[in-house]
């Protein structure tokens, strides 16, 4: 019972508060009224509102901050790689022979490896890899056949990801 008196109360309050008529003239009727209080409602928001709405001050910018990102520093040092420095030839030797059905060449061919950071040696023969070998190598032997008189060119360098060294060459021929 005590909620019911709570609810009259607040509409009485509510009611009151709103602009309704405190008297009733006999001639209006509740739909005229209504009418009356919505009029005189939209008349008051048009008198009190102003042309323009002003915007608070020291407000932020209207586009939305952009973000910077944050460098990330490496936790790997850079190294810069330093060139090859190219093999050099120590010596070569080789020998022909008859293998019975035409000559026969192996040439063994020894170098200096002057590089500390290469992966590896290529060995070319007219111009064509040949053989790649490991880090660390210092010697090759072939072993073919050739034309009697005709020279086998050979070369050899130094190579790592970043590319080749200079190449030393050398040629052999059976006589």
């Amino acid at each position: 019972m005590k909620s019911y008196w709570t609810v009259v109360i607040a509409l009485v309050l509510i009611l009151s508060a709103c602009n309704l008529p405190t008297t009733s003239t006999p001639e209006l009727s509740i739909e005229a009224q209504a009418g009356t209080l919505a009029a005189q409602t939209i008349a008051a928001s048009i008198t009190q509102r102003s042309s323009k709405t002003p915007e608070p001050q020291n407000t932020p910018t209207k586009s939305p901050p952009t973000l910077t990102p944050t460098p990330i520093e490496s936790l790997t040092p850079t190294i810069t790689p330093h060139p090859l420095i190219a093999p050099s030839l120590q010596k070569y030797d080789f020998f022909c022979s008859w293998n019975g059905s035409g000559t026969q060449m192996e040439i063994k061919i020894k170098w200096t490896d002057h590089a500390d950071n290469e992966l590896g040696y290529r060995i070319y023969r007219g111009g064509t890899v040949l053989a790649e070998l490991g880090a660390n190598s210092t010697e090759y032997t072939d072993i073919f056949s050739v034309v009697q008189g005709q020279a086998i060119y050979y070369a050899v360098e130094a190579f790592n990801e970043n590319g080749a060294s200079k190449q030393f060459a050398l040629s052999a021929a059976c006589e």
